[in-house]
């Protein structure tokens, strides 16, 4: 009776641990990739820009858009990107106000980048 109370305490355990990885999983690396957001005409750094990002799956299916952030008085803002998401990811650079033409770019091999940076054009 008690080796099968100690199999059946053992194997409890392990299903436990099981179900606990299963939903929390392991703490995945992530890498920064850093954005510098100017207008096209003059330079000058674009504040308050949106930046949201989209996978495709090997499949070709698109997943939804996702806010990654914004950028900062300064134009820039860093993305923290899984380090095994090895698909093309989507980014998207656009304004609340729409005074500038929304800009997508799409990051094929993900490593580790220098600050790529992203010219947006104002709307005519």
């Amino acid at each position: 009776m008690r080796l099968l109370r100690k199999i059946l305490g053992g194997i409890s355990l392990t299903a436990a641990m099981f179900v606990f990885q299963a939903c929390y999983g392991i703490e995945e690396p992530t890498y920064p990739i850093q954005f510098r957001v100017t207008a096209a005409d003059d330079g000058s750094p674009l504040a308050n820009i949106k930046i949201e990002s989209q996978t495709q799956s090997g499949s070709g299916h698109e997943y939804n858009w996702f806010e990654r952030g914004r950028t900062d008085s300064a134009g820039v803002s860093t993305v923290w990107m899984n380090e095994r998401n090895i698909l093309p990811t989507k980014f998207r650079f656009s304004d609340d106000d729409s005074l500038y033409v929304s800009k997508d770019s799409v990051l094929v091999s993900h490593g580790y980048y220098d600050t790529i940076d992203i010219r947006l054009s104002r709307v005519n």
